[in-house]
């Protein structure tokens, strides 16, 4: 337990609203009542809420560890696979849901027999799977499996949210929040009726430009969830801040021609769109809730909806937090990595400004809207269908973080994105790329880790084109290690094109085999990989960020 505890390092994200006016102080009592349901109900969908009680009295380490980590089990990489390691005594055996029966949870492929089974609602993503026992005289061992959507299953968690929601738009009396009181009004109709259409369209229409607050609530990413296809409850909330405008008035005229240059990457039978999906705003966070809230570090960009027309026809909004990893402990920690691991030429281009890493996290979210995306079918197949919901996860974050690199080229070449920037964006994107690979490719039960194997197959298609070489003969910048990372800036631009048309035509083509044989080829690599294990030690000799939340409001 210390050894998981002492790799996260407790960072905290503060927010002063004391000199707020009464009115913004109330919404975000609110919003922050609201966030503290949305904990629990995530914890009901994790099959997690439960377990809590099971935690020795007095036993301060392991609640640590249960609300980091929002469950028993210990994710931290040197610890994540290890059965000793838990916040309960004797630890959790197999997976653990509370959107799947026992039963199913104990049978290895059943995400698979779900995906093929007749009734498609089973794997609807708001609803959860139940079995309801046949008739006495049916020979069937087995029981019926039943969806069931998430307003029934979780009634009294969504009505208790829903009239949080509403007592905040009876709160807020200003007309220049007209918006958000609407989303407010349609967020709490979509947890009564579980159609989450009206506030996917009533958020779409919110921005920089209306609004001080960005709040996303309600049920959006799959990946932790054993199938990787029930999207999970959770709150992201903070203030709107007015710098993305800057990249919104410079890229929101090339969306268009964005699509396209992917289109013709992906090939037949993608076919480009027409895409009207918002640029990032950028958001300073006040706190984040549920499955927005990871054991470790924190998600810097998101573009949402997943599922529905807003989706569909590209008109979701994408957002970048700009208040994470700014501190001078995560700096530090970062350039320190940085070192150990590039050598001296390419540690030259390494910078510790935000805006070249932040320039691409716009671009990531960008992407997501861009190319074949979640609900883009091949065959009649949408993405999870093709490939199942963890290779689907991965494919579409391989995608946008694909699309991050190749467009900074695409908007050097354009003479808007100065080629010394491109460079240092790259260099931070790989970096990155290292500390995903760090955390392992697939968790104590087998699911994979989507960045985490994202960032596998881009270095490994880098280093094969020879854009990325390990030299084992060179000391790396910190002058202590021996082995370095250099980048071949001569070669890049040709490999991430390469990476970003191989990802857009698995995607456009569903091509399952070709994506099983990029995770065979650079993701299920021998456990002895000297790489990967030097990139592993070298990135875990800091602790990793554990986000706290303070709000002052007093």
């Amino acid at each position: 337990m210390v050894k998981e505890l002492a790799q996260g390092r407790p960072t905290v994200v503060a927010t002063d609203l004391s000199k707020a006016p009464e009115e913004d102080k109330k919404f975000v009592r609110h919003i922050l009542a609201a966030a503290t349901m949305i904990e629990k109900l995530y914890g009901k969908q994790e099959g997690t809420a439960e377990l809590v009680a099971k935690i020795p009295a007095g036993d301060t380490q392991s609640r640590a560890l249960y609300f980091r980590s929002q469950g028993p089990k210990c994710g931290a990489p040197l610890t994540q696979n290890d059965p000793a390691c838990s916040a309960i005594p004797g630890g959790v055996q197999g997976k653990i849901s509370g959107l799947y029966p026992a039963r199913l949870l104990a049978q290895p492929k059943f995400c698979d027999d779900l995906t093929k089974n007749k009734d498609k609602k089973l794997m609807d993503p708001f609803t959860v799977v139940t079995e309801v026992p046949r008739a006495p005289n049916d020979k069937n061992p087995n029981n019926e499996l039943s969806a069931v959507p998430y307003n029934v299953f979780f009634k009294d968690d969504m009505e208790g949210i829903a009239k949080e929601l509403d007592a905040a738009v009876a709160d807020i009396a200003s007309p220049d929040e007209a918006a958000m009181k609407a989303y407010l009004t349609a967020a709490a109709k979509s947890f009564r009726t579980n159609d989450w259409v009206p506030a996917d369209e009533a958020w779409a229409k919110m921005g920089a430009t209306n609004s001080k607050w960005y709040l996303r609530i309600g049920p959006d990413e799959t990946y932790a969830e054993p199938c990787s296809t029930k999207a999970l409850f959770h709150v992201s909330f903070g203030k709107i801040n007015q710098a993305s405008l800057k990249w919104q008035k410079q890229l929101d005229p090339k969306k268009t021609e964005m699509e396209n240059a992917i289109a013709k990457l992906a090939g037949p039978p993608y076919g480009a769109r027409k895409v009207s999906f918002k640029l990032p705003d950028f958001m300073d966070v006040i706190v984040n809730a549920g499955d927005s809230r990871p054991a470790f570090g924190a998600t810097i960009g998101q573009s949402l909806p997943n599922f529905g027309p807003v989706a569909n026809q590209g008109r979701g909004r994408t957002v970048a937090m700009t208040n994470f990893y700014t501190d001078s402990d995560s700096m530090d920690a970062l350039e320190s990595t940085a070192k150990s691991m590039l050598c001296t030429e390419t540690m030259a281009l390494y910078t510790r400004d935000p805006e070249p890493l932040l320039f691409s996290t716009v671009l990531h979210e960008a992407t997501h809207n861009l190319g074949p995306s979640h609900q883009y079918k091949v065959a009649g197949k949408i993405d999870r269908e093709a490939f199942g919901g963890g290779l689907a996860s991965m494919l579409e974050e391989l995608k946008a973080q694909s699309g991050a690199l190749y467009f900074i080229d695409w908007l050097s070449e354009k003479g808007e994105y100065s080629k010394a920037d491109a460079q240092k964006s790259h260099v931070r994107d790989i970096l990155w790329s290292f500390g995903h690979i760090s955390r392992g490719m697939y968790d104590d039960d087998g699911h994979p880790k989507a960045y985490s194997q994202l960032a596998a197959i881009q270095l490994g298609v880098f280093m094969t084109e020879g854009a990325a070489k390990w030299d084992d003969s060179k000391m790396a910048a910190n002058g202590t290690d021996k082995g370095c990372m250099n980048i071949d800036f001569t070669k890049l631009p040709g490999a991430v094109t390469k990476m970003m048309t191989i990802s857009a035509q698995i995607k456009g083509k569903g091509d399952k085999p070709g994506a099983e044989a990029l995770v065979k080829q650079y993701v299920d690599v021998a456990k002895d990989d000297k790489l990967r294990n030097t990139i592993t030690e070298r990135t875990l000799r800091a602790p990793k960020p554990s986000f706290y939340y303070s709000i002052r409001l007093e």
